[in-house]
């Protein structure tokens, strides 16, 4: 699970947003998704996965007006299954 600490996009602060973890051989199926997957020097990336060629995933960030972000070889993601928001 993630939590949001401050609101971006669809997403509030105080969010949950569970996800499910995918190998390397189904990042095919998370295509147009949010995900999260991890960077170098313990770092993550979260966003919609927009684009994928052979290791290299592109993600954009929630919000308007960000910049993609490239992550070469990541050794997992994590679909976004459910969101879980308090009343």
């Amino acid at each position: 699970a993630m939590a949001v600490d401050s609101s971006a996009g669809e997403y509030r602060a105080g969010d949950q947003v569970w996800l499910r973890k995918v190998e390397p051989n189904d990042y095919g199926r998370a295509l147009n998704r949010d995900v999260l997957a991890p960077r170098p020097g313990g770092r993550f990336a979260f966003g919609r996965m927009i684009d994928r060629q052979g290791q290299r995933v592109a993600l954009l960030p929630p919000g308007i007006g960000q910049r993609q972000v490239v992550i070469d070889n990541p050794p997992w993601l994590g679909v976004a299954e459910m969101l879980v928001r308090k009343l």
